[in-house]
């Protein structure tokens, strides 16, 4: 079970939906303060609490799909 899961995680052709009301992904810039790899609940939440109680906003939060 987790090897098929692992085959259709890197797989190229993702059934991912494109909407045509989403906005282009923008370029990556050179630095960022903090990284967080997973856009889930605990990615998106981290980012948020960084930037309010500690003032970290230059954070880049990576996921495959669209968030």
């Amino acid at each position: 079970m987790p090897f098929a899961l692992l085959k259709y995680g890197l797989n190229n052709d993702y059934p991912f939906e494109k909407d045509a009301d989403l906005p282009a992904p923008t370029a990556l810039k050179r630095r960022y303060d903090v990284v967080i790899i997973g856009g889930g609940g605990h990615g998106v939440a981290t980012a948020y609490y960084l930037a309010k109680y500690h003032g970290i906003t230059n954070v880049a939060v990576l996921e495959k799909g669209y968030l």
